[in-house]
């Protein structure tokens, strides 16, 4: 397979081992039981998103940026039929190894490689979409096609879920140490990321989570959001 630089880049903050979570990210466990369906007990769930029978026996939810799969088998396991795509092939690879080795050749299958600008599914295909660290992880440019792709593949209605970092300006950096040095890190305000979606997405919730150091200064900053497709 022949890498663009951006996934030579990823492959490699894989091979580092730092991008490497086994883990759903808690504010995804939020907007499930929130949003979509709720867990009440080992195997009880109640349907929280107001749809007919025949949607939810159809129903199918998109991991955008899923990494090694972490989020798709948490999806899995609410029984919201996930896709999963991510830039990196690297990452797509253990994640399917991963899958296959607890016995989920079927989740494995639902993996693919692919851009978050040229999403390989048609128009109107997912009830939700989820996408945690992955769209601040790119220019601006190509996030806002990310998110404008998103909202194509949603049904009407369907809702995703994104978190982007946040810092007092708008910029782009070049990560220059740690696992995923070389990459592209875009910082968002408020204004920047209303300026994100299109007229026919609105935002439903919208959180800003920042965390301190022992002096009281802020350390890392941001935005969790809530989107539905009108």
């Amino acid at each position: 397979m022949q890498h663009t630089e951006e996934q030579r880049k990823w492959n490699q903050a894989y091979d580092r081992g730092g991008k490497i979570c086994f883990y759903p990210h808690e504010e995804i466990i939020r907007f499930v039981n929130r949003y979509v369906r709720k867990r009440e007990g080992i195997d009880v769930f109640r349907n929280v998103m107001n749809l007919p029978q025949t949607e939810w026996e159809s129903f199918k939810s998109l991991d955008l940026g899923c990494g090694i799969g972490r989020h798709v088998k948490f999806l899995d396991e609410f029984g919201l039929n996930p896709y999963g795509i991510d830039l990196s092939d690297t990452a797509v690879c253990m994640g399917q190894d991963w899958l296959r080795g607890i016995g989920r050749e079927d989740l494995a299958q639902k993996m693919c490689v692919g851009s978050v600008t040229e999403l390989p599914y048609e128009d109107e295909t997912f009830w939700i979409c989820v996408s945690c660290g992955t769209l601040d992880s790119m220019h601006r440019e190509i996030a806002k096609q990310g998110i404008d792709e998103a909202i194509r593949v949603l049904k009407k209605n369907g809702l995703m879920y994104l978190d982007l970092i946040m810092d007092v300006q708008d910029k782009d950096v070049i990560v220059d140490f740690g696992y995923e040095k070389d990459t592209v890190q875009s910082y968002y305000t408020v204004e920047s990321i209303t300026e994100l979606l299109e007229e026919n997405a609105e935002m439903i919730d919208f959180k800003i989570i920042a965390y301190f150091d022992k002096e009281g200064a802020i350390t890392n900053r941001r935005a969790h959001l809530v989107i539905r497709k009108k």
